[in-house]
Formats: structure tokens, C-alpha cells, sequence
């Protein structure tokens, strides 16, 4: 049976043990210390960590499960605001175009997200007009 301790397990008790010795008791554990225990998390248990460091084990989680969070969700910056471009129901379907053929799609989506799915035949650019904007204002 091999009893002996890996070293990052290791460096991190000793870590823990002088920084135990220089602080009073009851003192609340550096984050930095935690981190590094979790950083360990992907090669030992958490027991094998909490028994070498001394660390309590729902501490630990509780710091694993923190640092789960931040990773999967990353911050992504916004994109700058895209100016708003408004067509009218003649600017979608030109003047000299053909008919509109029973195989056009249109698809307007609302800023809240809400969608309007129009599948086309021959349509009239007034109706279609007032059907884009009933849409756009409900």
C-alpha cells in the first residue's frame, strides 16, 4: 500500500499548515487556498484533498460549486446597438418585381422576441403593409 502524498497535495498542506501557525484559530481560510484546492479537484477526490489539507469538505464544495458558475457563464460583451432599419411593405417587395411566388417566406421578429412567419402567395403590398405593422405595434 503506497501511503505517500502527491506533491501539489502536499505543497498546498504545508501551505495551509504555516499559514495556520501564523493566524489565530477560529480565522476564516484565504479564498486563495481554496482555489488552489479546487484546482486539484480534476486529479483527486475531495475527500483525499479534505483529509491531507484540513479543510471541511462542504467548504470546498461550496467553493467548487462558485467557481463552476463563473466558468460556465462566461461574460460576453454586448455588440453596439445596430441602427434600426424600417421597410415599408413596397421597400420588401419592389414595384417592378414579379408576383410574389407561394414559395416566399417572410419573417419579422419583434425586439422582445416574438416572430411573424408569413408564407407568401400572390399578395397585395398594401395588405401586406398593414399586416407587417399590426404585427410590429400588438
Amino acid at each position: 500500500m503506497n501511503t505517500s502524498v502527491p506533491v501539489d497535495l502536499s505543497d498546498l498542506k504545508t501551505q495551509l499548515d504555516a499559514w495556520r501557525q501564523s493566524h489565530r484559530q477560529r480565522a476564516r481560510i484565504p479564498d486563495h487556498f481554496y482555489k488552489t484546492a479546487v484546482s486539484l479537484l480534476d486529479r483527486y477526490s475531495v475527500s483525499a484533498i479534505c483529509r491531507e489539507t484540513r479543510l471541511r469538505p462542504a467548504s470546498l464544495s461550496k467553493h467548487a460549486t462558485a467557481t463552476r458558475a463563473v466558468a460556465a457563464s462566461p461574460v460576453v460583451p454586448l455588440p453596439p446597438s445596430a441602427p434600426f432599419l424600417q421597410l415599408s411593405a413596397s421597400e420588401l417587395v419592389p414595384r417592378h418585381a414579379p408576383p410574389i411566388d407561394s414559395h416566399a417566406r417572410l419573417l419579422i421578429e419583434r425586439a422582445d422576441g416574438s416572430r411573424l412567419t408569413l408564407h407568401l402567395g400572390v399578395a397585395d403590398r398594401a395588405q401586406l403593409e398593414a399586416l407587417c405593422l399590426t404585427f410590429l405595434r400588438s
